[in-house]
């Protein structure tokens, strides 16, 4: 497997383990600075994993040829 594609699913998974309770629903403090910073860093590693995940699979297409 590539290397870019494995990160890519580790970073998916350390995204679905940050603590979605805090980041979603404790609404009731007006600085829920743990819950912002808990979804700041689950979107940036959602991100980050689909582009190193689609580039991975973008880079094996091309490696493959035209497609013909």
């Amino acid at each position: 497997m590539n290397t870019k594609l494995i990160i890519g699913y580790l970073c998916w998974l350390v995204a679905f383990l940050v603590p979605f309770q805090s980041a979603l629903l404790s609404t009731e403090e007006v600085a829920n600075t743990t819950g912002l910073v808990s979804f700041l860093v689950m979107l940036v590693l959602l991100f980050t994993g689909y582009i190193l995940v689609d580039g991975a699979n973008a880079a094996a297409k091309a490696k493959q040829g035209h497609g013909h």
